[in-house]
């Protein structure tokens, strides 16, 4: 029986045009050659250079030994320094070999290699899609946990100049959260970079600018490591450490100049790789369609985030001595409670991104390209891919259906992330289920959930000290409208024209690189930035104004219905409200308190002189935070109600801190356990004061509903 049991169909017809290279890919390509041919002069140069350096050094120590032959007793001296010569010639030569040809291996965390007769299906899948492809099979096929795919390889200088097979890695995260149209659509993306003729000198520029930056960034050979061992090592001045010094000063200098030339090149090739993801794109839409990938690239967001999510909680979860029993279906669980909560619409087992919800998003008006970025936007890419408008009959199979035994494969990569994040811990004692896992946060959601009449209005945001308002009037306009999704969009907006404002700003002070932008669609040159700056600026006040009054209209128009049912619900509604506002201060205090004892603290961890009037001097400006910190500790305990659901160990904790009297010193030393503590007990009262203050928000809120569906 055939081991291709599951293969989405390919487009009937796709455009004669669409996988050719675009003008813009050849243009990038040239430019990019050009900036590699000046690399590569002056890397001749200065290698050429340094070699004819070593040379002098092992011919003039040859030199001086046959010069001093006869000289009786002084020989052994000048042999001495001959040997010395030839030895530093000699290490220059070594170094420049081992910086040229030191191969550099990709490696990453949690990556597993897995092979055909573990996972036929799968082989068979990719070789049908090379074939389709008309490229070759990845060298070696792996898996990870996360939301990602990728092609790799092991490069060295002389990839640069022979071509090397590439390994494919997918990460089971982004297995989870896509069809097998999807799934389809993303492997043949991550393979077309390589996969054209049209598009080799693309690829292989690709190849060279990697090889480069590993060779100057990320490659740190044993024979490097050894001469800064020496370099060390040698604390005095004489001709035995001269060497290693001089040696690697001359080999940071190569690089330095190298590197100042690379970051130019860089910036080109950034041109050049959003170039190759549009051409990806149309590679993987010729044989995917373009609904898959519209798909894939929307939903993507929300797999990373459901993802990150999961993997933190696990972190949490450690610390119980638990762990999930299998972290996809958790991420699975966790999409699902999103998209209910934002009613997306569920397509045989995933959420649906569709127009309608996107045109709710408030976007931003303005749009540049930046100039350093290696992809192109979202946007950008949908745009493009729709324009192609290649259709496709969609299979939306789970790819997992790839994999033999995929439940005891999640499993079995969900134990290993466990212990691989947590080395030396012994297997969890507990394992958390996915309903288990949602259950928490629906409870932790219900928790902190606002009433829904308020639609979003006080949502991240804290409450408006409103002053003189002795008495309530009636709101001018019906009940229903209060928060209407007119109100809230109009405040959605008002926030995204602040971050505008700061990107017209960057704009205009050049922080941010780019000569050209839109804004509200139009396009203009950079010197309109600071215009447009300013009257967004006015626009914004002119929002802010409407913001604060409306806010203070609703405040009247709320205590104006205490009022009417009675005089102890006015009192109430007023207690309320300003007991939101002492919350909000008293946190505000806390966390700037906070970030100082956290910022003493990172100072003492950070310091070179660890001796013991140093570390006096430190342990007193921490104490002299401590006794700032201490007196909000004590307030917080007196006005804060912290349930036991948030914290239930805080209050004890903070008890016993502020009675007793931490020296933060033990036997010459930090005391460790001390600071941590403190460092701790910080970060704990800013996030249950944080919390409270929600709670608080809260209160107000459900007792002004109350009000609301009474009227």
């Amino acid at each position: 029986m055939s081991k291709l049991l599951h293969y989405p169909p390919n487009p009937a017809e796709i455009p004669v045009t669409l996988t050719q290279p675009t003008r813009g890919y050849t243009t990038q390509v040239i430019k990019v050659i050009a900036g590699l041919f000046v690399f590569f002069l002056v890397y001749l140069l200065l290698m050429l250079g340094t070699l004819a350096l070593a040379g002098t050094f092992i011919w003039g120590g040859i030199s001086l030994i046959h010069t001093m032959k006869g000289l009786g007793v002084y020989s052994f001296f000048f042999y001495f320094i001959a040997a010395i010569i030839i030895l530093w010639g000699g290490l220059l030569l070594f170094f420049l070999v081992k910086f040229i040809f030191t191969p550099y291996k990709d490696e990453a965390h949690y990556r597993v290699q897995i092979h055909e007769e573990e996972h036929p299906r799968l082989f068979a899948f990719i070789r049908r899609l090379t074939k389709d492809m008309q490229t070759s099979m990845p060298k070696k096929v792996y898996i990870n946990p996360e939301v990602n795919a990728a092609v790799f390889y092991n490069s060295s200088f002389l990839s640069m100049f022979w071509p090397v097979r590439k390994n494919l890695e997918i990460g089971l995260g982004l297995v989870n959260t896509v069809h097998l149209s999807e799934f389809k659509m993303v492997i043949a993306h991550e393979l077309g970079h390589f996969s054209q003729r049209s598009t080799k000198l693309g690829s292989y520029v690709y190849a060279i600018h990697k090889s480069i930056y590993k060779m100057l960034y990320q490659r740190h050979s044993g024979g490097s490591k050894l001469l800064e061992r020496w370099a060390d090592i040698a604390h005095t001045i004489n001709i035995y450490n001269v060497i290693p010094h001089v040696t690697l000063l001359l080999m940071q200098f190569i690089q330095t100049v190298l590197g100042m030339l690379y970051q130019q090149i860089h910036r080109l090739y950034m041109g050049l790789s959003r170039e190759m993801e549009f051409h990806a794109d149309a590679v993987s839409v010729a044989v995917a369609g373009s609904q898959p990938a519209v798909n894939s690239i929307r939903r993507l967001a929300l797999s990373n985030h459901c993802y990150a999510y999961c993997s933190k909680h696990l972190s949490e979860a450690a610390e119980r001595d638990s762990c999930f029993e299998n972290i996809y279906s958790a991420q699975t669980a966790l999409l699902h409670y999103i998209s209910n909560h934002h009613r997306l619409r569920i397509v045989e087992g995933l959420p649906e991104i569709s127009d309608e919800y996107l045109a709710r998003t408030i976007s931003s008006r303005v749009q540049y390209k930046d100039q350093w970025a290696s992809h192109p936007s979202d946007a950008e890419r949908e745009a493009r891919i729709l324009a192609a408008n290649v259709q496709v009959e969609i299979d939306t199979t789970s790819p997992w259906v790839l994999f033999n035994d995929a439940s005891e494969l999640q499993e079995s990569i969900t134990q290993n992330l466990y212990a691989e994040r947590f080395p030396g811990k012994p297997p969890a004692k507990k394992l958390e289920s996915a309903s288990g896992f949602i259950k928490d946060i629906s409870l932790l959601h219900t928790r902190y959930r606002f009433p829904e009449i308020f639609a979003g209005f006080y949502k991240n945001r804290p409450f408006r000290d409103i002053k003189g308002i002795t008495e309530g009037i009636p709101f001018k306009g019906e009940t229903k409208d209060l928060y209407n999704i007119t109100i809230t969009t109009k405040i959605k907006r008002f926030f995204q024209n602040k971050i505008d404002h700061a990107l017209l700003v960057a704009i205009a002070d050049k922080h941010i690189d780019t000569r050209h932008f839109e804004f509200d669609n139009r396009k203009y040159e950079r010197s309109a930035a600071r215009t447009l700056a300013i009257s967004l600026e006015k626009e914004i006040e002119e929002q802010s104004a409407w913001l604060q009054q409306y806010e203070k209209d609703l405040y009247q128009y709320h205590l104006y219905m205490a009022e009417q049912k009675s005089r102890e619900t006015a009192q109430t509604f007023r207690g309320l409200y300003n007991n939101v506002l002492l919350h909000q201060r008293k946190t505000r205090e806390m966390e700037s308190q906070a970030t100082m004892v956290i910022r003493q603290v990172q100072v003492l961890y950070n310091m070179e002189d660890q001796r013991l009037h140093a570390l006096l001097d430190q342990l007193k400006a921490v104490k002299k935070e401590e006794k700032v910190l201490k007196p909000l500790l004590e307030n917080m305990l007196e006005i804060a109600d912290i349930p036991a659901e948030l914290d239930n160990t805080f209050v004890e904790d903070t008890r016993r801190f502020l009675e007793t009297n931490y020296t933060y010193l033990q036997e010459n030393a930090i005391h460790q356990e001390e600071i941590v503590r403190l460092y701790r007990l910080t970060h704990r009262a800013v996030s249950n004061y944080t919390d409270v203050t929600e709670l608080r928000k809260k209160d107000y809120l459900e007792f002004t509903a109350s009000l609301l569906a009474r009227n």
